[in-house]
């Protein structure tokens, strides 16, 4: 990954292959933070690196599959 980091806004939709569908509650100004993630009504804190790395990832590979 690149030193350069992209801003990851509050609501970001996010994808997890066991717990589904999510969001973010807060936004991710740095890689090496944690940060609130709701999947079905359950509020988890997961470090942003795997929100930035396979979350994210896995949300626009399911949407380009439903195109």
């Amino acid at each position: 990954m690149s030193k350069e980091f992209k801003v990851i806004q509050p609501t970001t939709t996010v994808y997890c292959k066991e717990r589904g569908e999510g969001w973010t509650l807060t936004g991710i100004t740095s890689i090496d933070e944690h940060t609130s993630v709701m999947f079905d009504g359950v509020r988890y804190t997961l470090p942003a690196r795997e929100i930035v790395e396979v979350l994210l990832p896995q949300q626009l590979e399911r949407e380009k599959n439903q195109q």
